[in-house]
């Protein structure tokens, strides 16, 4: 189950500062996963510069933004959407993390 980052969320009011002073809805959804993941990585920075292509959370983040109309959502609709889909992703990373080790040790 999916458990949506909080409005609250430090990480979600940065992405949403970030976003909020650009036309962010003509940007493509690699800048704005770029944007937000600048503004993640530096909560505290004002006018973060945005995280290199090369990133490997980019893909993730893209993939999720044009599954859905984000263009039609509030900057901190997207914001929150981008944390949520973070969050679920290092989640499901650090289970099979568990899970492996759980296997390795079993087979001992």
């Amino acid at each position: 189950m999916l458990r949506l980052a909080s409005l609250t969320d430090i990480r979600v009011c940065a992405v949403a500062n970030v976003l909020s002073p650009y036309e962010w809805r003509r940007l493509t959804p690699e800048m704005v996963s770029r944007r937000a993941l600048a503004a993640i990585d530096d909560p505290g920075a004002t006018d973060p510069v945005p995280v290199p292509r090369h990133d490997e959370r980019i893909d993730l983040l893209v993939d999720s933004l044009v599954r859905c109309r984000w263009r039609s959502l509030t900057a901190e609709a997207v914001s929150r959407q981008i944390v949520t889909v973070l969050d679920a992703c290092h989640d499901e990373s650090r289970w099979l993390e568990i899970e492996l080790r759980w296997l390795s040790e079993r087979d001992r």
